[in-house]
């Protein structure tokens, strides 16, 4: 029986919404990869930053302290349980604002950031085209989205990724290097690159509006 968006939402919120609580426990290997990519990042005080499936809220954070509150700092997750915690999380920070919505709907304003972030989020995403599309809408022109997340290039990790969807409902599917450079001249992005992350297969994927 094919699964609709609302059924695939719910099983992912319901997951992510047990996650929550004790996420910030574990999450030390999420923390590094996101690091890694907040690197690669030109974050300029006064600019604005989005992250797509923020969780509770550390690179919103982040971003936010280090740019000490100068600018306009946004996190976005269908969990709303791990929003509840992402505003706890930044209750001492200013410029900081999260919502419980889907990336494929995102209630915000055209053309209003520098940089997206999306990492480890993307493979849940049941219409990952239309995901593409709201993030260039809300993309500044020139402004830049980085998703990461694994990348099956090869045989054997595009069988983990099948594996990992028949285990896991609310995984969808991870996209290799070309699919990425094709979804994101479909959605009217300019691929930049993609490069590997510490290790293959996880790899980050940069376009720009």
């Amino acid at each position: 029986m094919t699964e609709t968006a609302e059924e695939h939402d719910r099983a992912n919120r319901q997951k992510f919404d047990r996650w929550a609580g004790h996420f910030d426990d574990w999450g030390f290997a999420f923390r590094y990869f996101q690091k890694r990519v907040l690197s690669l990042m030109v974050l300029r005080k006064n600019s604005s930053f989005l992250d797509l499936g923020c969780g509770t809220g550390w690179a919103v954070c982040r971003v936010a302290s280090m740019l000490e509150g100068q600018g306009h700092f946004v996190g976005v997750d269908l969990s709303e349980k791990m929003i509840e915690k992402a505003a706890e999380n930044s209750k001492d920070l200013t410029h900081v604002r999260f919502h419980a919505a889907s990336a494929e709907a995102l209630p915000l304003e055209d053309a209003s950031f520098d940089n997206i972030l999306c990492t480890f989020s993307f493979h849940h995403y049941l219409n990952p085209g239309k995901a593409l599309s709201e993030a260039r809408r809300v993309l500044k022109p020139g402004g830049k989205i980085y998703i990461l997340d694994g990348t099956p290039d090869d045989f054997f990790t595009r069988w983990i990724d099948q594996m990992a969807a028949g285990i896991d409902k609310g995984h969808v599917k991870q996209y290799s290097s070309g699919e990425f450079a094709r979804m994101f001249s479909d959605a009217g992005l300019q691929r930049l690159e993609s490069r590997t992350i510490l290790i293959y297969p996880v790899k980050v994927h940069i376009a720009k509006k």
